[in-house]
């Protein structure tokens, strides 16, 4: 089977700290998702003894920063006219209370490599966890832990055939692979 853009989902998570982590659900409709696989590894150089190959001859490792820099995490999806569409825009754009319910943040409690990304030094900022579903005879997904969504860099684009939501965030927190979705989260749009 071929995965294809149709055949999926998308969720973006609160962290919870009110005893309820909360999501909002975007079906695939001419998705076109495009995020890493994994994070980068640090960068090595060969050192040898004044240029020259030998027994000797080690690497050192390089520093952290690609390790735990922002990588961009990019998808855009027609919207319907329903009131996901209306969650979905408002939790993409910074609020952090929809429908009375209060979202929280990843940032400060994200894990990467055993080491917790620190919160953000903005509060009004929060990293959302978001995994990608595919349907398949063996689903593939991947989970992208702490991800920002800067609120001036969502856009809407009308046209004939309907309205398209264009996202990016960048993730800072581990990516990995999924085959389903977290249980026992709560959907922002029926609670």
């Amino acid at each position: 089977m071929i995965f294809q853009g149709k055949d999926g989902e998308l969720r973006i998570n609160d962290h919870g700290l009110s005893g309820t982590t909360h999501y909002i659900s975007i079906l695939f409709c001419e998705m076109d998702f495009s995020g890493p696989t994994s994070r980068p590894r640090t960068e090595e150089t060969l050192v040898m003894n004044r240029g020259v190959f030998s027994t000797d001859a080690h690497f050192i490792e390089g520093n952290d920063e690609p390790i735990y820099g922002p990588l961009p995490v990019t998808f855009s999806c027609r919207m319907a006219d329903t009131s996901a569409s209306t969650v979905a825009l408002d939790m993409l754009s910074g609020v952090t209370t929809i429908r009375t319910k209060i979202l929280y943040g990843r940032d400060g409690y994200a894990t990467h490599l055993g080491n917790t990304i620190p919160a953000f030094r903005d509060a009004g900022k929060n990293g959302y966890t978001v995994e990608v579903l595919w349907d398949g005879d063996q689903d593939l997904g991947y989970q992208y832990d702490c991800v920002y969504f800067a609120p001036g860099q969502q856009t809407i684009t009308e046209s004939a055939d309907g309205v398209m939501l264009s996202c990016n965030g960048v993730v800072y927190g581990g990516v990995s692979r999924i085959d389903s979705f977290t249980s026992g989260h709560t959907d922002l749009v029926t609670a």
